[in-house]
């Protein structure tokens, strides 16, 4: 009797990883990644001159700030689309009006910066003697577009291994062939063309491990409207769209003011900004870490608030706060001491003045923390349109004192600027808190006024830590009894996992 013919079936299909597995992935490539990106950074310093790593840093800035402003924030919408157009069966038409999109603002962006290469190079480097480094640039950029938007889309579809996977791949070829380049060539055009290989095979890697389970997509049961589908996509893309360009704005600000309002020549400003790029390569590791502190907070904060929690929200967020901004301080408190050790034995002395500015950026670095996880609560109260009123004051506060810094205090005059404006930030998003229901205590004010005594150096730094975690053991000023007792609960409760309490056996008679 013969049999019936059953349909072929994909390779792979999109079967979403797990909670527990998508933590352990992201965790585990994370650690690898910041590893092997602080031990690239350390050899960029150490084999470039100042100027270069300046180019660098400028180079790179640039990119990130015109990656996701390029394609309009389209892409930054897969996160909240892709389940709801899945769930209506129309994924594949999803994925290719948004891929269409993609391809030809990258196309426009890309073209753009190859006909006012000139003009971006005055921009960018205040100088137009990089027209030609410009034009690389935009392949460059290209390629970073390409890689965030199948990043996104496979987050989306929470195919976390592929993006684990990805990341790493990019990350480790990143430096491999940068380094491998700056061996013999000690110049920006060696980690762009690194960079730029790199992000085109994990994007080509991933994409063949993802496309069976992609091109076998259900079609769609029947045709989606243009306008319903532009004009609900587009609506929220724009909100994505303003809050990148705040955030990158308010991240690249400084050395931009540096290059333009500092009244230095193009070579000493690229100088001085390689300066600042080695100040800020340990403190950037403290942002990072809030970044995935912030994400693993969020989900938990989140459950609470739909289940009608709001003061265990409050209380959950208060303590996040507290003990990031402890934890902060004594790890700047921590940079600091050893800042001679690093400038002076790791980076051979090269970056005297990146030493000087070493307490500001740190300070900074801590102030930006503590406001990643603070921000958590707009997010969960839904009133994400105001994440953008902090970034605007900070980016606002950043601006005008460069404008009254810099031409006195030249690199020092930024770093106290670009720390000044991150602590504006802070302060916006828990005034905003507060006025939308969250309770902020004493120590919550207390821990977000004291990174300042980072910026005034070593000794001050070390003594106001020590009196903080003093005063937190003791005391409540900083941490209240209640807080104390749930540290302690939840350490014993680590310790009990790792070194279990087993019963004495019985004796026999």
């Amino acid at each position: 009797m013969p049999t019936k013919a059953t349909p072929a079936q994909p390779r792979r299909s999109l079967q979403a990883d797990t909670l527990a597995a998508s933590v352990i992935l992201l965790l585990t490539v994370t650690v690898v990644q910041r590893t092997v990106g602080f031990g690239r950074g350390l050899l960029f310093c150490r084999w470039m001159s100042p100027e270069a790593l300046g180019e660098w840093e400028l180079a790179y800035s640039f990119l990130m700030l015109a990656a996701p402003l390029a394609v309009l924030g389209v892409p930054g919408s897969f996160g909240r689309y892709a389940e709801h157009y899945r769930q209506r069966g129309h994924l594949k038409t999803f994925l290719r009006r948004a891929g269409v999109w993609t391809l030809v603002c990258t196309g426009a962006a890309v073209a753009a910066i190859e006909c006012f290469a000139p003009h971006l190079s005055q921009l960018v480097f205040g100088s137009g003697e990089f027209a030609g480094s410009v034009r690389i640039i935009g392949a460059c950029l290209a390629a970073i577009i390409l890689q965030h938007t199948l990043t996104a889309l496979l987050t989306a579809l929470r195919l976390y291994r592929i993006v684990s996977a990805m990341n790493f791949v990019q990350s480790v070829l990143f430096a491999a062939i940068s380094l491998g380049l700056l061996w013999r060539r000690p110049e920006m055009l060696s980690i762009l063309y690194g960079y730029t290989f790199a992000c085109i095979f994990a994007t080509l890697a991933a994409t063949l491990w993802a496309w069976p389970a992609l091109f076998h997509l259900e079609q769609p049961p029947d045709r989606l409207a243009h306008s319903e589908f532009w004009g609900k996509l587009l609506r929220f893309a724009f909100f994505v769209w303003a809050t990148n360009l705040m955030t990158h704005l308010f991240a690249v600000v400084d050395r931009y003011m540096l290059v333009h309002y500092a009244g230095m020549s193009p070579e000493e400003a690229l100088d001085q900004i390689g300066h600042y790029h080695a100040s800020r390569l340990v403190p950037l590791l403290m942002v990072s870490i809030a970044e995935m502190l912030t994400g693993m907070v969020m989900p938990h904060l989140s459950h609470d608030w739909e289940a009608g929690r709001r003061v265990e929200v409050g209380s959950r967020l208060n303590l996040a706060i507290k003990l990031t901004a402890l934890g902060m301080l004594l790890f700047g408190a921590c940079v600091i001491i050893a800042g001679p050790l690093l400038f002076n034995v790791v980076l051979e002395g090269r970056y005297d003045l990146g030493l000087s500015v070493l307490p500001w950026a740190v300070a900074g670095c801590v102030w930006y923390s503590i406001y990643l996880i603070a921000q958590n609560y707009l997010w969960c109260a839904e009133k994400n349109w105001l994440q953008m009123v902090p970034l605007a004051l900070g980016l606002l506060t950043t601006v005008v004192l460069n404008l009254a810094l810099l031409p006195h205090f030249g690199l020092y005059g930024c770093s106290m600027a670009a720390a000044a404006g991150a602590l504006a930030c802070l302060f916006a998003t828990l005034t905003l808190n507060r006025r939308h229901g969250l309770a902020i205590d004493r120590g919550v004010w207390i821990l977000a006024l004291t990174p300042a005594a980072l910026g005034l150096g070593v000794w001050p730094a070390t003594v106001i830590a020590m009196v903080l975690v003093a005063a937190s053991l003791t005391t409540d000023v900083v941490l209240t009894t209640s807080e104390r007792q749930q540290l302690w609960k939840f350490a014993l409760g680590v310790l009990a996992r790792f070194v279990p309490l087993r019963p004495r056996p019985a004796v026999s008679t």
